[in-house]
């Protein structure tokens, strides 16, 4: 059992590896689960599903065809804020286009307490100065790369993580920088 376990582990990931680049297909979810068969009911059984059912929360904003958004208050570092999102069965806010963007904007407006900057999902802690998403796309091939006036700018020193403005334009922040951040629930 424990050779097929390991079988399963290998192609699995030699599948992720081959299709990392290519961003047209939709995610696969590899769900390992046993199931009682035979005498030993030890069988283990590889289910693929496309598209796994996203929960809509109440304490989310949904935008018809755009997706789903909470703004956390509290002021996290920027790992911190990508956990919180993951555990709350979404990822730190990536915006994809301008109409997301908006989307984003307007969620930040909607309380009184609307933050100037919120910790977003992309960075350039694999190469300085090369933005990627959470989801390994550069910003430009993830459909949005506007920048609030003079940024990205390592204004602090080493600023290796992205943030929105209140403005619409993206920001480069130290990670360790304790900033309020926006999750985003995908819709399929």
């Amino acid at each position: 059992m424990a050779v097929r376990i390991i079988a399963i582990q290998t192609l699995l990931f030699f599948v992720t590896y081959a299709l990392a680049g290519q961003s047209s297909l939709k995610p696969i979810i590899v769900v390992l689960a046993r199931t009682a068969t035979g005498a030993t009911g030890n069988a283990d059984q590889t289910c693929l599903l496309r598209n796994p059912p996203i929960v809509r929360r109440n304490d989310y904003t949904y935008f018809p065809g755009i997706g789903g958004y909470k703004l956390h208050l509290e002021l996290v570092s920027w790992n911190q804020a990508r956990i919180t999102c993951e555990e709350e069965g979404g990822h730190l806010a990536i915006i994809n286009s301008l109409a997301e963007r908006d989307a984003v904007v307007t969620v930040l407006k909607s309380t009184n307490l609307h933050p100037d900057y919120v910790s977003l999902g992309f960075h350039d802690l694999y190469e300085e100065g090369q933005y990627v998403t959470i989801h390994g796309q550069t910003l430009v091939r993830a459909g949005f790369n506007e920048w609030a006036d003079g940024e990205p700018n390592n204004i602090l020193g080493p600023e290796n993580c992205g943030s929105l403005h209140l403005s619409g334009g993206l920001n480069d922040h130290r990670c360790r920088i304790l900033l309020p951040f926006v999750c985003e629930l995908p819709i399929h």
